[in-house]
C-alpha cells in the first residue's frame, strides 16, 4: 500500500508527539540538587577562631560561598548554634551551651555542606548552688537554685543516684530533680556529683522529707488586672454607671490604682458593663487555681460576676453564699480579700457547645461583668488585684498593715510611717525603720503585735510581709512563744541580709523557717505551725550589716497557704 505525503506528515506528527507524552510521563521529580549536571556551589571553611572558648560566647567562620546559609552546628554530636550574623565569607555563631567538642559544619540551601578540617573545643561554666530546698515530699520533683545549672549531669539523694537527661537542659538558674521511685528518708543529704565543669556549693545540708499531702508549691499567679498601665478597661452595657481610677475616696488597695464602678439609683439586676482580660491564660501546671481578688464597697452595695472561655464555650460564676462571704452582692467596710476555687462545679455554662469546664486547662479571656446583682441604691464596687492564684488567698492573722496610722516600732533606730520617700505597696501606709550607719548584729527594737493566733485549723501557715529597702540594705528577725518556749526566726535571705529595688513580697512557711529556742522553760524541740502563738513580733536586728540599714515593710500577715 502506498500513502500520499499527505498521510504520511499526518503519521510522523503523530509519532512525535507520542514520544514527546511518553517522555514526559517517564519523569520523576528529583531532590533539590540531586543528579543536576549543574555545578552547585560548595561551602569553603579557611579558618575558625577560635578553636577553645567558653559556651555563650562567639565563633568566627572564615571562608567562602557562604550566601545560601541554612545552619551551623558544631561538636559530635552535632549542635545547631544560632548565627549571629552571615555574609557570603564570614558567619559568626554563638557557642550553644550544651555543645560537645568536634568539628564545625557548615550546610546551605543548596544541600551541600563543608565540614571544618579543625576541631573546636568548648569551655563550660562551673554550676552554682545558691539555693536548696528547705523540704523534699516524696514522689515529687524538687528543685535545686543556682548559676548554671544546666552544666549538671548528675545529682545523689543520700546513696541515689539521680541521672539528669540532657533534654532536661535549658534552665540556666533552676535544677528540677524528680524522686519519683526512690525510697527516701526523713532527712536526706542532696549532692550534685556529676557537671561539665566545677561545682561550687555542691552539698546540701540536711533536707527534711515529707510524705505527699495537699501541700504543695504554687505557680506564679495569673494576674487579669491589677490597674497599673493606667488603662481603664470598663465599657459600659447598661445604667449610668461612672468609672474610674481611685474616685471612691477609698484608700489605695495594692499599687497606685484601683477600679472604681458607681451606680446611682441602682435598680436589682441591671448589668452595667465589665472588663475582659483578653489573651491566653494557660493553666495546665496549676495545682488548685482560685479566682482571686480585693474588693471594698466602703459600707455600700456591690457586685460583679466572673466569665471565662474554654474552647470556645463561655463559662461563668456568681458569687453566692455557698463559695464566697457574699449572696449576689458585696458588701465590705475596708479592702478585703475574697478567693474562690475554679471548680466545675463553682461555674455554669453561658454559652457554647462544650461539655465541661477543665480547671486546669487554657482560659481565651476572663471577664468581670458588673451586674447590681441583689444590690440596689447608692451602688459602688472598688476592685484590685484580679488574679488566678494556684491555691487560695487566705489570710487568717493581720498583724500590721499601718492603715490606723500608729507606728508600732518601739527602739533607738529611726522610724515613722512612709520615711523613705518610696511610694508604698498597700495601702496608704508604711513603716520605715533606719540607721545612717549600723553596725553588725545590734537589735535595734521591735514592733509587737498580741495574740493569740490559733492555727489549729491552718493547713498550711505562712507569714507573709512586703519589704522594700530602698537600694540600702536591711534585715529583721521574727520572734514568738508558744508553750513556754520563746522561738526566734530569720528573714529568709542569704549571708543575713536583703537588699532590694523595689517591693518585695516573702512568703515564708512557718514549717520551713529554722527556728531556734530564744529561752523558756518548755521542753519542746521546735515550733508547732499548727499550734498557737502567743504574739508576733518583729525585731529589726542589723544582721550582716555595717554601714546604711533601712527597711520599708508593709502587710505583715499569717495566712493559710502563700500570699500571691
Amino acid at each position: 500500500m502506498r500513502y500520499s505525503s499527505h498521510k504520511t506528515g499526518q503519521l510522523s506528527a503523530a509519532l512525535a508527539l507520542a514520544a514527546l507524552l511518553a517522555g514526559t510521563q517517564g519523569c520523576t521529580k528529583k531532590d533539590f540538587s540531586a543528579d543536576y549536571d549543574i555545578n552547585w556551589p560548595v561551602p569553603v571553611i579557611a579558618s575558625v577562631t577560635p578553636l577553645r572558648d567558653t559556651i555563650g560566647k562567639t565563633i568566627t567562620i572564615t571562608g567562602e560561598k557562604f550566601e545560601k546559609l541554612s545552619r551551623v552546628t558544631i561538636g559530635t554530636p552535632e549542635t545547631d548554634a544560632r548565627v549571629i550574623s552571615a555574609s557570603a565569607t564570614q558567619i559568626r555563631v554563638e557557642i550553644p551551651r550544651t555543645v560537645s567538642a568536634g568539628p564545625i559544619t557548615v550546610y546551605t540551601n543548596y544541600k551541600q555542606k563543608k565540614v571544618s578540617e579543625q576541631s573546636f573545643t568548648p569551655v563550660y561554666l562551673d554550676a552554682r548552688v545558691t539555693q536548696w530546698p528547705i523540704r523534699i515530699t516524696r514522689g515529687q520533683a524538687f528543685s535545686i537554685k543556682g548559676e548554671n545549672m544546666d552544666m549538671v549531669t548528675e545529682v545523689m539523694i543520700d546513696d541515689a543516684r539521680v541521672n539528669i537527661a540532657p533534654a532536661a537542659a535549658g534552665n540556666t538558674t533552676e535544677l528540677s530533680v524528680g524522686t519519683q521511685g526512690l525510697t527516701l528518708a526523713d532527712e536526706v543529704v542532696v549532692k550534685i556529683t556529676k557537671a561539665r565543669a566545677g561545682i561550687v556549693n555542691g552539698t546540701s545540708a540536711k533536707i527534711k522529707v515529707e510524705a505527699p499531702t495537699d501541700l504543695f508549691t504554687p505557680e506564679p499567679a495569673v494576674i487579669l488586672f491589677d490597674f497599673e498601665t493606667g488603662n481603664n478597661p470598663f465599657a459600659q452595657a447598661g445604667g449610668t454607671p461612672t468609672s474610674g481610677f481611685n474616685t471612691s475616696g477609698a484608700p489605695k488597695g495594692r499599687g497606685q490604682r484601683y477600679l472604681t464602678v458607681q451606680q446611682s439609683g441602682a435598680a436589682n439586676w441591671t448589668y452595667l458593663g465589665d472588663a475582659t482580660a483578653t489573651g491566653t491564660f494557660d493553666l495546665t501546671k496549676f495545682h488548685k487555681p482560685h479566682i482571686s481578688f480585693l474588693v471594698n464597697t466602703r459600707g455600700k452595695q456591690g457586685y460583679f460576676q466572673f466569665e471565662v472561655s474554654q474552647g470556645g464555650t463561655k463559662w461563668g460564676m456568681h458569687f453566692t453564699p455557698a463559695i464566697s462571704p457574699f449572696d449576689y452582692v458585696m458588701t465590705t467596710t475596708r479592702w478585703t480579700w475574697v478567693s474562690v476555687p475554679l471548680e466545675p462545679a463553682n461555674l455554669s455554662k453561658w454559652g457554647g457547645s462544650g461539655t465541661s469546664y477543665d480547671p486546669k486547662g487554657v482560659l481565651e479571656y476572663a471577664k468581670l461583668g458588673f451586674s447590681t446583682g441583689n444590690g440596689a441604691g447608692d451602688w459602688e464596687i472598688n476592685v484590685d488585684q484580679v488574679m488566678i492564684t494556684d491555691g487560695a488567698q487566705k489570710p487568717v492573722f493581720n498583724a500590721w498593715d499601718f492603715e490606723d496610722g500608729v507606728n508600732p516600732y518601739s527602739g533607738s533606730a529611726n522610724s515613722g510611717l512612709n520615711q523613705s520617700g518610696i511610694e508604698g505597696i498597700s495601702g496608704n501606709n508604711y513603716l520605715t525603720v533606719s540607721l545612717a550607719n549600723a553596725g553588725n548584729w545590734n537589735w535595734t527594737g521591735d514592733m509587737y503585735r498580741a495574740g493569740p493566733v490559733d492555727l489549729s485549723q491552718v493547713a498550711n501557715g505562712y507569714i507573709n510581709f512586703w519589704v522594700n529597702t530602698n537600694g540600702k540594705r536591711g534585715f529583721f528577725q521574727i520572734e514568738t512563744t508558744q508553750g513556754n518556749v520563746k522561738w526566734g526566726g530569720n528573714l529568709d535571705a542569704n549571708d543575713y541580709l536583703v537588699q532590694t529595688n523595689g517591693w518585695k513580697l516573702y512568703s515564708l512557711r512557718l514549717a520551713d523557717i529554722q527556728w531556734s529556742k530564744w529561752g523558756g522553760t518548755g521542753t519542746a524541740t521546735g515550733l508547732d505551725p499548727k499550734g498557737i502563738l502567743d504574739y508576733v513580733k518583729i525585731g529589726f536586728s542589723t544582721g550582716n550589716i555595717a554601714g546604711p540599714y533601712e527597711v520599708n515593710i508593709d502587710d505583715v500577715f499569717i495566712s493559710d497557704g502563700p500570699m500571691f
